[in-house]
């Protein structure tokens, strides 16, 4: 079975790298994120129902062939999500509904980045500023609108509403 990187498969990739649990795929946070993560690995078909393991604030499953792809993905992240296109969308989407926020004052930030996340930000035309150990997107509006279609966890945020 040869695996094929995909938005879906995308935005997982984002989620498990912004929340990872140490063993297994799988993430660790909020029960939001929990369900949301649980969801489309089950949507994508890549893990199924009775082979999900959750413990307290984290769910996860072992697959040792997915496992070593999303770290390939991830090893080649700079190169893989550095157009603008449904992919890269989908890669920034799970990563910011795992590390991002949007604050009452419509602020759009990532409480962690690496910095092949903060380069792949660059090439996609995103600007960003880091104060007090988070990392803030210069103009929201315009990456809000980008990830939009493809955000699961932040979709009924008033602010993310508001984007066109």
């Amino acid at each position: 079975m040869k695996l094929k990187l995909t938005p879906e498969i995308a935005y997982i990739i984002g989620l498990w790298k912004g929340a990872r649990t140490p063993s297994g795929i799988g993430v660790r946070g909020g029960e939001g994120l929990l369900s949301v993560f649980s969801s489309v690995v089950l949507k994508a078909g890549i893990a199924e129902h009775g082979k999900m393991l959750a413990d307290g604030d984290s769910v996860y499953f072992y697959n040792t062939a997915y496992r070593k792809f999303f770290q390939k993905v991830l090893d080649e992240e700079e190169e893989r999500f550095k157009y603008k296109n449904e992919y890269s969308a989908s890669f920034m989407a799970g990563l910011f509904d795992a590390v991002g926020g949007i604050g009452e004052d419509g602020t759009v930030f990532f409480r962690r980045i690496t910095p092949a996340d903060a380069m792949v930000l660059y090439r996609l035309g995103f600007n960003t500023l880091k104060r007090a150990g988070r990392v803030y997107m210069v103009r929201p509006a315009k990456f809000l609108a980008y990830i939009k279609p493809f955000t699961k966890l932040f979709c009924d945020n008033e602010v993310m509403k508001k984007v066109l």
